[in-house]
């Protein structure tokens, strides 16, 4: 049984019908299922889909004490920087409820990115439509850290370390490890396949705000138990801290260079997004160390965790809000681990004249070119074709195939629920 963020019957029947492929023993539940009806909505104070999708999935878990799926949705437009992103549907008001009427937002929003898109070039509007999906599970009891009573001394990072839930390091001991290979540029690269890894990297110039913290933490967090085990991570306002152990693939490994390339350039493009700005957010080379027994390890995971108590932002290492990872994750009391998962719908936005164009879609379906093609919008696609191609289909595929694999590897990851 899962708990869908919606009180619309009509999302639960499509959610349920993407589902009923991988996983047709699944009930899927709305809001409008829970006694006394729907919890009150969380404000979505994220800048980044992920964030929203996020606040919506945690705070219904909270509320109901079930596992909650959540989405946020909308279009982003690479000439625009990635805007309107999460404003999508209010892009016209900068994000403001005005009180005008779903066709009113429409067709101003339309207007906007037309008039803000003058001049460039068919192959310079490319534009997604995006759908992430957030799963909060339930935090298990036996993983929960509670504070100790008021006098009673605090464990040191390395006692906290012994008491986390090891992580499943199967996969990794498993597979033959690879040759060592050294890279060189700015700085030397040791790599070998199934070694764990203390990574840093640092911005530019200036500091990361707490939003854009979150964005950079999201991102490390992204590839957990998919292309790397993520032991730790800390994100501080110039600076980042990992622990991980990239995951093997087919016959080689996940390589420390393509996952730092993809944690670099999301962040690198969202967060500049988010300012309106461009360039080079992050320092071209990170530093990477193998981590070659377990005293090491312990003693980078006591020097990551206590970073941001040296630097003098807290004064206990487990109240810096932007420490995480694949263990820490499972037994924070505040929140269960999240599942997230992004899909999209590629294509570019038509020039003045060829669009607005069709009736089956609404919001900027009628400008939204279909890749690979792009000779027909969303709104002329038939609605079955478009309910297939469609950035939320993709996500739900993800995210179903992720949920089928989490209880196959354990039956009750989705937890207890109420009768």
């Amino acid at each position: 049984m899962l708990l869908l963020a919606t009180a619309n019957p009509h999302k639960v029947e499509e959610m349920q019908a993407i589902f009923a492929l991988l996983l047709p023993d699944l009930r899927l539940l709305s809001l409008a299922d829970l006694p006394g009806g729907p919890p009150p909505e969380p404000a979505e104070t994220g800048t980044t889909f992920e964030q929203n999708a996020t606040i919506k999935a945690r705070a219904y878990a909270a509320a109901s004490g079930m596992p909650c799926l959540a989405d946020d949705s909308g279009l982003e437009i690479d000439a625009l920087h990635g805007r309107p992103g999460v404003i999508s549907s209010h892009y016209c008001t900068d994000g403001q409820e005005t009180g005008m009427t779903r066709a009113q937002r429409d067709q101003a929003n339309n207007q906007r990115v037309l008039r803000e898109l003058e001049g460039i070039p068919p192959e310079n509007r490319t534009a997604r439509f995006v759908c992430t999906m957030a799963l909060s599970l339930p935090t298990p009891k036996e993983h929960q850290w509670d504070r100790p009573p008021a006098g009673r001394q605090l464990p040191t990072p390395s006692e906290r370390l012994s008491l986390l839930t090891p992580l499943d390091l199967s996969p990794v001991q498993s597979h033959p490890p690879g040759p060592l290979i050294i890279r060189n540029g700015s700085l030397p690269h040791w790599q070998r396949g199934g070694s764990t890894y203390f990574i840093t990297f640092r911005v530019l110039h200036g500091e990361l705000s707490a939003s854009e913290r979150d964005i950079v933490l999201d991102a490390c967090l992204h590839w957990h138990n998919q292309r790397a085990i993520v032991h730790l991570v800390v994100v501080m306002p110039d600076h980042v801290h990992l622990i991980l152990t990239p995951l093997p693939k087919d016959d080689a490994w996940h390589t420390l260079e393509d996952l730092m390339h993809s944690i670099k350039t999301f962040t690198s493009r969202t967060i500049n997004a988010s300012r309106g700005t461009t360039g080079t957010l992050w320092q071209p080379e990170y530093f990477d160390r193998l981590i070659r027994h377990a005293d090491e390890l312990r003693e980078k995971w006591q020097y990551t965790l206590e970073n941001p108590v040296r630097k003098g932002l807290v004064k206990n290492w487990f109240e810096y809000p932007w420490t995480s990872g694949g263990a820490l994750r499972e037994d924070r009391p505040e929140a269960g681990p999240t599942v997230l998962v992004r899909g999209t719908l590629e294509g570019r936005i038509g020039l003045p004249g060829e669009v607005p164009r069709g009736s089956h879609g609404f919001g900027y379906d009628p400008l939204f070119l279909v890749a690979p093609t792009f000779t027909q919008t969303g709104a002329e696609l038939p609605p079955a074709e478009k309910n297939r191609l469609s950035h939320r289909a993709a996500a739900a595929g993800l995210m179903a195939e992720r949920i089928r694999s989490l209880l196959l590897s354990d039956p009750a990851a989705l937890g207890p629920f109420p009768a």
